[in-house]
């Protein structure tokens, strides 16, 4: 494959078109997903709402770079769908020049071939998630790209195959939306309610926080997703006195984040972990609850948003869930033997959900495979 040296400013150029937000009228931004994964619309707000922000013209065509995240291959290719949309000032946008280069080539090109580790070159900083892209730095970079026809084939056989992947993923999404709605309607088909208090005992088990010992600690990730173990941390290092200590079949919910859903219900492998007192653990009383059904009660949407209602605070990222609040928290709680029919058929569910899991791993290393093919002479 014969490849020519050019800089990267010769081959995109960066255009700009400020928006001056009217207050009555309405807007619409764009964000970028990173590892390519394209661009999705946020909420419509008004132009009074954005009045302090600055906003640009986005373009179909464009070839868009989040100035933060492109490290990570938040690059984006603009479609008619992005026709009449905005984006803040950390979405720089560029056109290609179609002379020497195809932007659906170069799309890959940049999120996940050779260009990614020009971008990375181009974005120093190492703190967290924040490196961001030099513009000058980037514009003298060099790469080098194939004659624009050889660029269209390669192009033309990765949209093939994109197209195919991502009727997978999609299948997975629905597979996704399916099991919450099937969850919905089992729950939401039980007709006796009853508060958590009926169900929950507070139950601690806090431990004084030895200097010389090492601690394996917890968090939950929100949309009732389940507990996730942090890296150990030594007593030393920890700025808490005390650890509250989980048990199996415990529930378990996060003050700060329970109107996000991060609740569970304790799991074996998590049994004798570590969580601070922000986390406030839970008897669960098994002459009323089954286990089973608990952890998926903690998973529902259902009792999640029941949550948000009840949250406190300014702000949404602000709100908490106290102890009492919490227990007030009226759930569906039928008898035993349907609290187990319900959980078995949940259970079920979820299995079959999670053996999909392995698929989009694999696409993901197929994926991967590809783009080294296509931008190695190899496709």
């Amino acid at each position: 494959m014969n490849l020519t040296d050019y800089a990267v400013e010769d081959v995109i150029t960066l255009v700009r078109r400020p928006v001056l937000p009217e207050a009555d009228a309405e807007y619409r931004e764009i964000g970028i997903r990173s590892f390519g994964n394209g661009i999705f619309h946020k909420e419509p707000v008004s132009g009074y709402e954005i009045a302090a922000k600055k906003v640009f013209r986005v373009k179909p065509g464009d070839l868009i770079f989040s100035n933060v995240f492109a490290w990570e291959g938040a690059v984006a290719h603009a479609s008619d769908a992005e026709e009449g949309l905005i984006g803040s000032h950390r979405f720089m946008t560029y056109r290609v020049n179609e002379e020497v280069a195809d932007p659906r080539y170069l799309l890959p090109y940049f999120y996940g071939g050779p260009g990614l580790d020009v971008i990375r070159q181009a974005s120093p900083g190492s703190a967290g998630r924040n490196r961001t892209l030099g513009i000058k730095t980037f514009g003298a970079k060099r790469i080098s790209l194939p004659g624009v026809t050889e660029q269209r084939r390669v192009a033309g056989k990765l949209d093939v195959a994109a197209a195919g992947m991502g009727k997978i993923a999609q299948k997975k999404d629905h597979s996704r939306i399916l099991n919450l709605q099937h969850a919905d309607s089992l729950f939401y088909s039980v007709e006796a309610q009853v508060p958590l208090s009926k169900v929950l005992s507070e139950s601690s088990d806090f431990v004084a926080v030895d200097p010389d010992s090492s601690y394996q600690t917890a968090g939950i990730l929100n949309r009732g997703r389940g507990l996730f173990k942090r890296p150990v941390i030594d007593g030393s290092e920890t700025k808490y006195p005390r650890y509250n200590r989980l048990h199996k079949d415990q529930f378990v919910y996060s003050k700060l984040f329970g109107w996000e859903g991060s609740l569970a219900v304790v799991p074996e492998e998590f049994d004798g972990v570590h969580v601070s007192h922000e986390f406030p653990t839970f008897d669960i009383n098994v002459a009323v609850a089954d286990v089973e059904y608990m952890t998926h009660l903690a998973r529902w949407r259902g009792l999640h948003e029941g949550l948000k209602d009840q949250g406190t605070g300014m702000g949404s990222r602000r709100q908490r869930v106290n102890v009492d609040r919490l227990l007030a928290t009226e759930v569906p709680l039928p008898a035993l033997s349907e609290q187990r029919r319900i959980a078995r058929r949940l259970s079920l569910a979820r299995k079959v959900a999670e053996a999909s899991t392995g698929q989009v791993e694999q696409l993901a290393t197929l994926r991967r495979t590809l783009l080294d093919a296509a931008f190695s002479g190899r496709l």
